[in-house]
């Protein structure tokens, strides 16, 4: 009996010391494999940093102009092409805007015009 428990503890004791083994190459090989990719994070974040700088340099408002001057046929812009409030569309008068169906007219000064006002009350103006 003592031998057949000496034979199964040390069958165990292998086991356990491969499965160690297997479990610390796995874990080296993901420590690998983490650093390497914490060294293309890095890799990647200094190439947004260049990228930034360039993009800062190439729409720096002085070297587009000059390009637009150089490359285009642009010219500045005159007030004659802006247009005016009269060439905006003024919405329906049944829109929302002008009568919201939900509320109630409001009562006293607010929903009294100024010529409905008696003789003796005054407007603040």
């Amino acid at each position: 009996m003592i031998r057949v428990l000496n034979i199964v503890l040390v069958v165990a004791v292998i086991a356990l010391s491969i499965g160690l083994y297997d479990i610390k190459y796995r874990a080296e090989a993901a420590e690998k494999r983490a650093q390497q990719i914490e060294r293309d994070i890095t890799s990647e974040q200094e190439g947004i940093r260049v990228l930034r700088a360039e993009w800062s340099y190439l729409n720096q408002p002085e070297r587009v102009q000059e390009l637009a001057q150089r490359y285009t046929k642009l010219e500045p812009l005159k007030a004659a092409q802006i247009g005016s409030f009269a060439d905006v569309p003024m919405p329906h008068k049944t829109d929302d805007f002008y009568s919201p169906s939900s509320r109630k007219p409001l009562g006293g000064y607010a929903g009294v015009a100024p010529s409905d006002l008696g003789a003796g009350e005054r407007t603040i103006r």
